[in-house]
């Protein structure tokens, strides 16, 4: 067990973060040894009526569902009716238009290296559903998809699988490799041969399951109008292999356990351990941002950080506007964790928070965690001398802008933090404030003729 202190540290923070985040249910479990060390739900995952959260509460999983299909896909190749380098057009009539410099590899789709951007499929599934979508996209069966990608092959920025671009795209296809090349639907292939096995009988890519199940969540979505309000989960078919799965963090605890062991779970081997490694590996470096110092990586269905701690962890996270997830795990300490809430939520940092702990680590080291503590004595109402002018700091989704002068009067500018400075970006130019905090309350910021003095919280 993790002990009382470190219990008291998560159940702190995930209780902090989802009130921050208007997060109404949750649910963690963490793995260490093939053993649940912590497992708790909280909150509700249903507001009308009041039913509380559990580490048993089904949630949809998004993306983390990627590995399911990834392993799926290397079921196939166990059994030599795929290849990692065959053609994707020899599944799916007519993708690419049977123009070979069109064509692209099961490897390619497994580890996002097609080069095709983003073609807004993920916004149509999910969007169409729960009547956000503007722009209207008629994808209804993978032949609107195929036409929707033969259309895009001048968006492909290489073929030669040398560009990182995540494509929920790519995954979509692999759930038709894996129908045609078994013969089964997509959802029962997966069943038969990873959820079952891995005593994941509660899983299931049903969204009905969501209304039926005697312990599953109710999803909130965050509406125009910025309110918390109940949708239907968004079920669609086509959604079904990049991120359709509905499941427990207790059942997801298996799959990390088995991923942990190489592939074995409760003595059964689910795949081959040479598969699983190649699907651990890292293929492509990831660069979502300029700025980070930690390398990524992205495998098959898994992204890679080879610094947490000075150690690797492997994970992925999920979200699907109604509800989010993450599983992560660390191989050379044997240890993991999952988590899963029912709103849009960034799960990861509560994760790894609590992976952290678990690994002996201070997690108030993690670079999100620094940045909400920094942000924390930032956020307020400041004004100089006697009032003569105002300005506030405030945090607006995962970013930080200050806003000075009077109301109706104020320009809001965003702040940027580079370890221990802070930057404002004013039109092309990074001006630096000068920043000295004696705690959250005693805080003066000197920023061009002005000095601010913080009065209280916004």
């Amino acid at each position: 067990m993790l002990g009382t202190q470190k219990t008291g540290m998560i159940d702190s923070y995930i209780s902090d973060m989802m009130r921050r985040n208007r997060v109404y249910g949750l649910s963690i479990c963490l793995i260490k040894e093939d053993k649940l060390v912590y497992s708790r739900g909280f909150g509700l995952r249903s507001l009308h009526p009041p039913l509380p959260a559990t580490s048993h509460t089904l949630y949809g999983i998004g993306s983390s569902t990627k590995i399911f299909t990834a392993l799926a896909v290397l079921k196939l190749v166990e059994r030599s009716k795929v290849h990692l380098q065959d053609s994707v057009g020899e599944y799916i009539k007519g993708l690419g238009s049977g123009s070979k410099e069109n064509d692209m590899t099961i490897h390619q789709l497994l580890s996002h290296t097609t080069g095709y951007p983003d073609l807004g499929m993920a916004m149509g599934t999910l969007g169409q559903p729960l009547g956000e979508q503007d722009v209207w996209s008629p994808l209804g069966s993978l032949d609107d998809l195929v036409t929707l990608i033969n259309d895009a092959r001048n968006e492909r920025l290489s073929s030669r699988g040398n560009v990182f671009m995540y494509w929920n795209e790519g995954y979509v296809l692999l759930g038709k490799v894996i129908e045609e090349a078994s013969g089964e639907s997509y959802q029962d292939f997966v069943r038969k041969n990873i959820l079952l096995p891995l005593d994941m009988r509660r899983s299931t890519f049903d969204g009905s399951a969501l209304e039926t199940d005697g312990d599953s969540m109710v999803g909130y979505y965050t509406d125009k109008h910025d309110r918390r309000v109940p949708r239907k989960f968004p079920s669609h078919p086509l959604g079904f292999a990049d991120g359709g799965l509905i499941s427990s963090v207790t059942e997801l605890s298996n799959l990390v356990t088995m991923l942990l062991n190489g592939g074995s779970y409760k003595g059964t081997r689910i795949i081959k351990k040479e598969l699983l490694e190649r699907a651990l590996s890292p293929h492509i470096e990831v660069r979502f941002t300029a700025a980070r110092k930690r390398k990524t990586f992205y495998g098959y269905g898994i992204f890679i950080d080879n610094d947490f701690f000075g150690f690797q962890k492997l994970g992925h996270g999920g979200n699907v506007a109604v509800s989010s997830a993450y599983f992560g795990f660390v191989p050379e300490l044997n240890v993991g964790v999952a988590l899963a809430s029912n709103s849009d939520f960034w799960a990861q940092p509560v994760a790894d928070y609590a992976l952290a702990l678990s690994m002996n680590k201070d997690p108030e080291k993690l670079p999100f965690v620094s940045f909400q503590r920094k942000a924390e004595t930032l956020i307020g109402r400041y004004e100089t001398f006697k009032g003569s002018n105002k300005m506030q700091i405030s945090m607006k989704g995962s970013n930080l802008f200050m806003e000075i002068g009077n109301p109706g009067q104020s320009n809001s500018m965003p702040l940027v933090m580079d370890g221990n400075k802070i930057f404002l970006i004013l039109g092309p130019n990074k001006v630096n404030l000068e920043v000295n905090a004696v705690s959250k309350n005693d805080v003066t910021i000197k920023f061009e003729r002005y000095l601010f003095h913080k009065i209280g919280k916004i």
